[in-house]
């Protein structure tokens, strides 16, 4: 077979794919979510505190679009702010007080979809998190502050209800790697278009 008429062939197969997904096609996508976010010890210690205590519970959010290209799959980008965990300890022999740590970052995930019918279906999600974390405390009564990024791997599952065919909520657990692992768990709103 010539090169054009490969070329031509594979566009068709192409044209033909995309057509059969388009009728499938939920869209795109936009939405919001908050909830509970929840760092491990690894985002302070050994690195801010050789010894001491993490409270790694705060609030987190995120704004997300993406695009479902038929039933069963999409892709999805999200902006992820998972707040804050505190620290306070000693460094080295210093005393350590009034740590923070902050760490957001973009997120793009491949999303498997299963329907389960009437409005209802699971989801589970893995992709990729550009992350930023940033520090500061007091250390032995002097000022610090620093940062850090990367970009590891992102994990989640999660349910969603279509109360329209616009219209949804879905509630998820996300595990983001960055300095150490940090889980979201969101509840949230969709928008169709």
């Amino acid at each position: 077979m010539s090169p054009i008429k490969l070329v031509a062939a594979a566009l068709l197969a192409l044209g033909g794919l995309v057509a059969a997904s388009q009728t499938a096609a939920q869209g795109f996508y936009i939405g919001g979510s908050v909830g509970k976010s929840d760092f491990d010890d690894d985002n302070a210690i050994p690195d801010l505190i050789t010894s001491g205590s993490v409270d790694g519970s705060d609030t987190g959010f995120k704004i997300f679009g993406g695009y479902q290209f038929n039933q069963h799959f999409g892709v999805e980008l999200a902006w992820v702010d998972l707040g804050k965990a505190g620290y306070s300890g000693t460094f080295s022999g210093l005393p350590v007080t009034g740590g923070t740590v902050e760490t957001s970052g973009l997120n793009l995930s491949a999303v498997g979809i299963l329907p389960l019918g009437s409005g209802f279906a699971l989801f589970g999600k893995a992709g990729f998190f550009a992350w930023e974390s940033k520090a500061k405390d007091v250390t032995g009564g002097l000022p610090f502050s620093g940062k850090e990024d990367g970009t590891d791997l992102s994990l989640g599952i999660g349910a969603s209800y279509d109360f329209t065919k616009n219209f949804g909520i879905r509630a998820e657990w996300e595990r983001f790697k960055a300095v150490g692992d940090i889980d979201l768990l969101s509840v949230g709103i969709v928008y169709k278009f």
